[in-house]
This record gives C-alpha cells, sequence and structure tokens, in this order.
C-alpha cells in the first residue's frame, strides 16, 4: 500500500529546515564545551541588541565544541517579503583574564542553507 506522494512531499521534506552549527574555539584552538550560544533574528538584534533575555534561539555546545540549531526556520523571518533570506546573528558571552566579552557572528541563511561556521573566543 502506497500513500499518495503528492500530499506528502512537502510536508515530510526537510528542504526547508534552515540549521547551523557553530564551533567554539579558544584562543589556543582548543574546543570548548558547556558555552551557550545565542540567535537573534536581524529585527531583534536592532531592537534590542545583546540581551540574552530576548534571544530568539538558543543552543549549548557540547564535548566536541558545536552549539547545534536544528530549525532556525519560522515563517516570520523566512518568507515572500525577506526573498526567503535572513541574517542571524550569534552570540557568545565570556569571560577573559576577568574581563567581560562577547564575539558577535552574523550570518546570513537561505531557506534551507545548513552552515557551519567557528567563533575563536580570544
Amino acid at each position: 500500500m502506497a500513500a499518495c506522494s503528492s500530499d506528502d512531499d512537502s510536508s515530510g521534506s526537510n528542504d526547508n529546515v534552515t540549521s547551523a552549527e557553530i564551533t567554539l574555539l579558544d584562543a589556543n584552538s582548543d574546543l570548548v564545551s558547556g558555552m551557550t550560544v545565542y540567535a537573534y533574528s536581524e529585527s531583534t538584534w536592532e531592537v534590542i541588541g545583546n540581551d540574552t533575555f530576548f534571544a530568539d534561539f538558543q543552543a549549548a555546545s557540547n564535548s566536541e565544541g558545536i552549539a547545534t540549531f536544528s530549525n532556525l526556520t519560522t515563517d516570520t523571518e523566512f518568507n515572500e517579503l525577506t526573498d526567503y533570506t535572513h541574517t542571524y546573528r550569534f552570540v557568545v558571552n565570556y569571560s577573559i583574564n576577568g574581563t567581560d566579552t562577547s564575539k558577535v557572528l552574523p550570518i546570513t541563511f537561505e531557506l534551507g542553507d545548513d552552515i557551519s561556521e567557528t567563533i575563536t573566543l580570544d
């Protein structure tokens, strides 16, 4: 028994899932685990900036230093008006020698992109 595939193709497809893997390294290029990476949509960033309470997404880096954002897709960010592209700012807040700092990495996605990038905490 086969299901009707014409209706199932779009709903079961991962083509429209936008995701990212952010690898964290320290100044010695060693992997950094247990750090939270925050993702802000462009509109959130413009209005609020780096306030973690209002981050659109967040993920902690695993033992391999990778923070995985498995689904950044939202209808309000990826639509006809945005030409199905959107920029997210990935932010890591940390301390170096007792001084609080942060790193910001903007990445522009097209709907369905799966992007891997690295942030060096130096």
